[in-house]
């Protein structure tokens, strides 16, 4: 280890005695590895310079304990490819496993009779069997090699790559294996005795089933409908609530997202009495202030969509809000104050300044949105009681999914394909309206 001073010419003199090696791009004269860092020196003259550490580090150790990472690496790939192997079907598998029972329905297939599996294929069924410890003695192995070799994590090369890894495994683990697995499962029609391919029989059944079509109607008009309410008014609201002249600001951002906080489901149960057919339901007593009879509310196309809606309404309302806040707080004070001295009014300010600055925000909040409305299932299961609405005036996408899924035998292939039609469907949504918003595309129109 050696301290040098800098000097303007690039070079140094050692702060301690003795000879040492010179680096050259990350390495000595002697082949020996070197990490350098900075950190502020002493003040000479009149301003400050950076005092540069570098550790020598033997080019041995750099490399220690190698084969720790090269083993695991292969045994986490090992588990990993293990659990695509399954295909759903490791419960069944461990079982079968563990008393003995029939394998052929496994990766290699039936055996002749009398015979057995070779020593290759019982080692191969074997870490199948045993896949969660593999990946975990993997996992162990890459932990003891980077414990070993600790100077690694100064690096700066690895550096980058240290701090995307935790990314990158939650990325595979919780959306890149389950994709694929919905994938290979939406062309499979899956039972509890086993699954067998079936080609694209799944997606035509879907797309020849009219409540299919009835789902997805009912999920976009909802989505329109909550972006059409949930983007302007808590925009309005905001500008509001921020603005100098309210008195009552912070008593009315506290009570705004109070809802925020409510959980859906207890809400939704709310809004089921609410809208009960009963007489002294709350909102029949409405209708009976301005002289009307009372309806059956969550019998009617159009009055089911109302109570979804405003349950949503009056749930996401806060939370807007507070983003058009913070959107709002960024918008340089100098602004308004040109404008006072040009002599706009609240409404111009808002038109002309507010609407074009806070442009970012919306765009986030129309997307937020987009993907709500399409995903919504929880509101309508509380508030219908449950995922059978007359007539299917609450059906949703997910409902649907939920329905074929979970609902009935042996239609988890189905709504596999249910899955993945909402995937493309919003995923094509949401790029058409960034597109359309000029957050992606369209540089040659900037240019």
């Amino acid at each position: 280890m050696r301290f040098m001073w800098p000097t303007p010419a690039g070079g140094g003199r050692p702060l301690t005695g003795g000879r040492f090696p010179r680096v050259r791009g990350g390495r000595t004269e002697n082949g020996m590895e070197s990490h350098s860092f900075y950190r502020p020196g002493p003040v000479i003259g009149k301003g400050k310079v950076a005092l540069a550490e570098t550790r020598v580090i033997p080019k041995k150790a750099g490399r220690r304990a190698v084969a720790l990472l090269a083993c695991g690496v292969i045994l986490l790939l090992i588990g990993i490819a293990a659990l695509f192997m399954m295909q759903g079907k490791s419960v069944q598998f461990d079982r079968n496993y563990d008393s003995g029972g029939d394998l052929s329905a496994y990766p290699f297939g039936a055996v002749a009779e009398g015979g057995d599996y070779n020593a290759f294929q019982r080692v191969a069924l074997f870490l199948l069997r045993q896949r969660a410890i593999v990946m975990l003695l993997g996992v162990a192995l890459i932990a003891v090699f980077v414990i070993l070799n600790r100077d690694l994590l100064y690096s700066q090369t690895l550096a980058p790559y240290v701090f995307v890894a935790p990314f990158i495994f939650t990325f595979v683990v919780f959306f890149a294996y389950p994709l694929i697995s919905t994938i290979l499962m939406s062309f499979q029609e899956i039972t509890g005795s086993g699954s067998r391919w079936i080609g694209f029989k799944n997606y035509t059944d879907m797309f020849a089933n009219k409540n299919f079509y009835t789902a997805v109607q009912n999920s976009v008009t909802y989505m329109v409908l909550t972006c059409a309410i949930l983007i302007p008014i808590p925009m309005i609201l905001a500008y509001v609530a921020e603005s100098k002249f309210s008195k009552a600001g912070k008593l009315f951002k506290t009570v705004a997202f109070m809802p925020v906080l409510c959980s859906v489901v207890v809400a939704g149960i709310i809004f089921r009495m609410m809208f009960s057919e009963l007489d002294g339901a709350l909102m029949n007593q409405v209708r009976g202030l301005f002289g009307l009879p009372p309806i059956t509310w969550l019998k009617g196309a159009g009055t089911s969509m109302f109570a979804m809606v405003l349950l949503c309404f009056w749930r996401w309302t806060g939370m807007n809000m507070l983003y058009y806040m913070a959107g709002l707080k960024s918008i340089p004070n100098e602004l308004y104050e040109a404008a006072d001295i040009d002599g706009a009014n609240a409404v111009q300010k808002f038109t002309k300044i507010c609407l074009p600055l806070l442009k970012p925000t919306t765009i986030y909040v129309l997307t937020i949105s987009i993907y709500a409305g399409l995903a919504m299932f929880t509101e309508s299961y509380m508030i219908f009681g449950g995922n059978n609405s007359p007539k299917n005036y609450g059906l949703t996408i997910v409902g649907y999914l939920y329905r074929y899924g979970f609902e009935k035998v042996d239609k988890f292939g189905f709504a596999s394909a249910v899955g993945l039609v909402l995937l493309v469907g919003a995923l094509l949504i949401t790029l058409i309206q960034l597109w359309l918003t000029g957050t992606i595309g369209r540089k040659g129109e900037k240019a």
